[in-house]
């Protein structure tokens, strides 16, 4: 098992913008079971992580800052 820190993508919509947002840190063998455990524990997170797609709210996840803050900051 890996430790991995768990962050989603920064956006630009409709006039409103974000930066990237460190949303946990978890275990796993790969990024997509950490995110999966993640979700088991926290209930916040599972409602709008798509483990197919692997994104947060739509949002892409990364497991380091500057990936994550690459597309919008």
């Amino acid at each position: 098992m890996k430790d991995f820190d768990i962050w989603c993508e920064g956006y630009r919509a409709t006039g409103q913008s974000g930066g990237a947002t460190l949303l946990g840190h978890c275990t796993g063998k790969d990024l997509k079971e950490a995110c999966e455990n993640l979700a088991k524990k926290d209930e916040g997170f599972a409602c709008y992580f798509n483990s197919e797609m692997m994104t947060f709210w739509g949002y892409r996840i990364f497991d380091n800052s500057a990936d994550a803050r690459r597309s919008f900051g």
